[in-house]
């Protein structure tokens, strides 16, 4: 007898979509907001935004990707999601490490690709999710 999923049983993949897109748009967003409304861009950023992001983003992450691990059984949204953590943890490294006219084409560059990668990892697992529980 199959598992019947819930759409709240998706709801941490959903969350995850919506924090790695807000992410996203952060992140792309923030060159034209330092270059139209430099007095805003002190305040889009500030560190505390990306290590918020972040700190929101892993733990929704990794308990999405494992928890339905255990449904579907396929383990390519869990190492997709992965690696869009690993490129969300370089570009905040890269932030640290790196003079700031070299790293910041760089960080949004991964920021991006990471965001990008985690809602890929989320879909992934959204419809692994209900395809494995459905009466086809």
């Amino acid at each position: 007898m199959k598992q019947q999923i819930t759409e709240e049983d998706l709801s941490s993949d959903k969350l995850g979509i919506l924090v790695s897109a807000l992410c996203c748009l952060h992140c792309m967003a923030l060159p034209g907001i330092m270059i139209f409304a430099p007095s805003l861009s002190r305040y889009f950023e500030h560190e505390v935004i990306h290590v918020i992001t972040f700190l929101t983003v892993v733990p929704v992450g990794l308990y999405a990707f494992i928890s339905k691990l255990k449904i579907h059984e396929n383990k390519k949204p869990l190492y997709t999601g992965i690696f869009g953590i690993m490129m969300l943890a370089s570009s905040m490294l890269l932030h640290e490490a790196m003079p700031a006219h070299t790293s910041e084409l760089l960080e949004i560059v991964f920021s991006v690709i990471g965001g990008v990668s985690l809602i890929v990892a989320h879909i992934t697992n959204i419809r692994l999710c209900r395809c494995k529980t459905c009466d086809h």
